[in-house]
C-alpha cells in the first residue's frame, strides 16, 4: 500500500474514537452565546465555515488576514462577540495577531488548538485537541477532531457515519455545496491542492450555477441537512439535464454529523486514488517554495 494512503486509513479507524474522546474533552462553552466570530485558516477555515452554518445563525465566520484590517473586531469587540480562533498548531501568524488584537479590545478568545501552543497562551479559554497528528504530511483526523470541539462547544453529541460516496469524487473538476456543506466542499478542494496540486475549486452552491460551473465538466456536490432537500435536488437534476457529470456526497441526520461524516468520506476517497496512484508523499512537500511559504504562514514579524 502507497505510503500516503496507508496513514489516511489508519487515521480513518480510529475516526470514532477521537470524535467520542474529543467530545468528552469539550464544555460547551459556546452554548447559549448570541455572537460568535470564527476566524482560521487552510483546514481551519473550513472548520470556522461548519460553526457559521450549525450555529442557528449566531456564529460567522471570518479571515483572519481581512478581519485584522477591516475594522470588525472593534466591532464585533463592542457587541461583546466571543472569538473563536482555530489552529491546530496554534503557530498561525495571522490567527495569533486576531486573537491577541482581539484580547487587547477587551474580547473574549476561546481557542481551539493543541496543547500548550502560542494560541492557547493568548486565549481566555482553551480547548485541547484530543488528536494533532498528520497523515503523512496531510491534516486529515486532527480536522476530524476539530470539527468534533466546535460541535461540542456547541453543546452538540453528533456522530460519523459511514456514507455511500463515490470515489469519482476525488477527481472532480469543482466542488459544491450549500450551508454546512460549503465547508466540506472546500475542505475537498484544500485536499486536491494539497495531495496532487490540483485546482479544484469549491463554491456554494447557488454561485456554482451562475458561472462557475461552465469551467467544470465534473462536479462533487455535497449534501446538506439543512438547506432544502427540494432546491437540491432541482440543482443537482438540473446540471445533469444540462450535460455535467454529478457525483453527490449524501448529507446524514444533524448538521455536525454530516460535516464529520461528509470530512470521513473525503478523506476515504483521497485514500483510494492515492493508493491506486502510488500516491508516496503530498505534492506540496515537493514545491520549490514551500519554504518561503512556510515562513510567511508561520513566523512572526
Amino acid at each position: 500500500m502507497a505510503n500516503l494512503a496507508k496513514y489516511i486509513l489508519s487515521e480513518l479507524e480510529r475516526i470514532n474514537a477521537i470524535v467520542s474522546e474529543q467530545l468528552e474533552h469539550t464544555k460547551p462553552l459556546l452554548e447559549g452565546a448570541e455572537c460568535i466570530a470564527a476566524i482560521g485558516a487552510g483546514d481551519s477555515y473550513a472548520a470556522a465555515l461548519a460553526l457559521e452554518a450549525c450555529s442557528g445563525g449566531t456564529a460567522e465566520a471570518l479571515d483572519p488576514f481581512d478581519a485584522l484590517y477591516s475594522g470588525r473586531l472593534g466591532r464585533l469587540a463592542r457587541k461583546g462577540c466571543i472569538l473563536v480562533a482555530l489552529s491546530v498548531g496554534g503557530r498561525t501568524r495571522a490567527v495569533l495577531d486576531v486573537a491577541q488584537r482581539y484580547r487587547e479590545l477587551g474580547g473574549r478568545v476561546v481557542a481551539v488548538t493543541g496543547p500548550g501552543t502560542p494560541l492557547a497562551s493568548l486565549a481566555n479559554d482553551a480547548v485541547e485537541l484530543v488528536y494533532t497528528g498528520l497523515a503523512s504530511g496531510i491534516g486529515a483526523a486532527r480536522h476530524v477532531a476539530m470539527l468534533a470541539a466546535l460541535a461540542g462547544l456547541l453543546g452538540a453529541q453528533p456522530q460519523v457515519a459511514n456514507l455511500d460516496a463515490p470515489c469519482e469524487l476525488a477527481r472532480a473538476d469543482a466542488y459544491a455545496g450549500a450551508c454546512e456543506a460549503y465547508s466540506s466542499a472546500h475542505y475537498a478542494e484544500l485536499k486536491r491542492a494539497e495531495v496532487w496540486g490540483e485546482a479544484a475549486p469549491s463554491h456554494r452552491l447557488e454561485q456554482l450555477v451562475h458561472a462557475p460551473i461552465y469551467t467544470a465538466k465534473t462536479v462533487a456536490v455535497y449534501e446538506s441537512s439543512i438547506a432544502s432537500r427540494d432546491r437540491q435536488r432541482e440543482a443537482l437534476e438540473t446540471l445533469r439535464e444540462a450535460g455535467f457529470q454529478v457525483y453527490t456526497v449524501p448529507a446524514t441526520g444533524d448538521c455536525w454529523s454530516t460535516i464529520l461524516s461528509q470530512a470521513a468520506a473525503t478523506l476515504y476517497c483521497i485514500a483510494v486514488r492515492a493508493e491506486n496512484e502510488k500516491v508516496e508523499e503530498p505534492a506540496y512537500r515537493r514545491h520549490p517554495g514551500l519554504e518561503h511559504l512556510t515562513r510567511l504562514i508561520y513566523e512572526m514579524s
